[in-house]
C-alpha cells in the first residue's frame, strides 16, 4: 500500500532545509539569478516527485540530490562569464579572511569572493570538472558524507572520493603558486 504524503508533510520536511539548498546553489553556481532559480525549480520537481519519497529515510540526501541535477542543468545551460574584475576593496584581504563575521559573510556571497581572490585560482574554481566542483562542494561546505554524495551523484564512492581528493589537489596547488609569489612581492617591497 502507498502511503501518501501532503503539503504540509513536504513543507514541514522542507523548511529546516531551506537556507542550506539556496546556501548550496549560490556556491555551485556563483551566479545570484540563478541560485534562485535553481533551488524554486529543485523545490518544484521534489514537489512533484514527493509521492515518490519514501517517509523514514533520509530527506536532506534525497532534496540535495535534486538540487544537484538541477544545479547541474542550469551551469550546462548557462554561459558562463569567466571574467572578474579585481577591485580595490580598500582593505587586507587577510584581513577579511581572518574576522569569521566577515568570512561567513563572503562564504554566503561568492560573487564577492571571487572578486577578493586572484585571478588564477578563480580560473583554477572556474576549471575544476564539474563533478569535482559538486562533490567538494557538498564535502566541505554542506558535510555531507562522501557515501550520501556518492548515492546523490549516482556515482560511485571511490569516484567521489577521488573527484573530491584531485578538486582538492589542483587548489592547493594553486594557492601554494600564489603563496610563493606573494611571500617574494612582500620580500621585494
Amino acid at each position: 500500500m502507498k502511503q501518501k504524503h501532503s503539503r504540509d508533510d513536504f513543507l514541514e520536511l522542507l523548511e529546516p532545509l531551506r537556507d542550506q539548498l539556496y546556501r548550496y546553489a549560490r556556491r555551485a553556481t556563483w551566479q545570484l539569478d540563478d541560485a534562485a532559480d535553481a533551488v524554486q525549480e529543485a523545490i518544484l520537481t521534489a514537489w512533484k516527485s514527493f509521492a515518490k519519497y519514501q517517509q523514514g529515510t533520509n530527506f536532506r540526501a534525497w532534496i540535495f540530490q535534486i538540487q544537484v541535477y538541477t544545479v547541474y542543468r542550469f551551469n550546462k545551460q548557462s554561459i558562463r562569464h569567466r571574467s572578474t574584475a579585481l577591485d580595490d576593496i580598500g582593505e587586507d584581504f587577510q584581513a577579511v579572511i581572518e574576522q569569521e563575521e566577515s568570512w561567513s559573510l563572503l562564504l554566503d556571497h561568492p560573487d564577492r569572493l571571487k572578486q577578493l581572490l586572484d585571478e588564477r585560482l578563480v580560473t583554477a574554481l572556474d576549471e575544476l570538472g564539474h563533478d569535482e566542483r559538486q562533490c567538494l562542494l557538498l564535502r566541505l561546505l554542506e558535510d555531507f558524507s562522501y557515501k550520501e554524495i556518492a548515492s546523490m551523484m549516482n556515482i560511485p564512492l571511490g569516484t567521489t572520493m577521488s573527484h573530491v581528493y584531485r578538486a582538492r589537489k589542483k587548489l592547493r596547488q594553486t594557492l601554494a603558486v600564489l603563496g610563493m609569489e606573494q611571500g617574494r612581492a612582500k620580500e621585494k617591497a
